[in-house]
């Protein structure tokens, strides 16, 4: 399907320049890199296909995962 515009209307839509996934965010490539935040689904409730979750290219990978280890760290004391 393609995007019926009916995800900039979505209360968890939020337009930044910025993908932090470590904060919460999820993408969706359909409907033109639409941004939600905190929301519980994985599918764009415009499109209905799968949100992105992580990011897509080698570097952010590894800086997601030093933010998950320290997160783990610091909240297992």
């Amino acid at each position: 399907m393609s995007c019926r515009g009916l995800c900039k209307k979505h209360p968890r839509y939020t337009p930044v320049k910025k993908i932090e996934y470590a904060k919460g965010m999820k993408v969706c490539i359909t409907c033109d890199r639409a941004i939600f935040v905190n929301m519980e689904e994985t599918k764009c409730p415009c499109c209905n296909k799968n949100l992105r979750t992580r990011p897509q290219y080698h570097g952010d990978k590894g800086r997601l995962a030093r933010e998950a280890t320290m997160r783990r760290i610091f909240t297992s004391y």
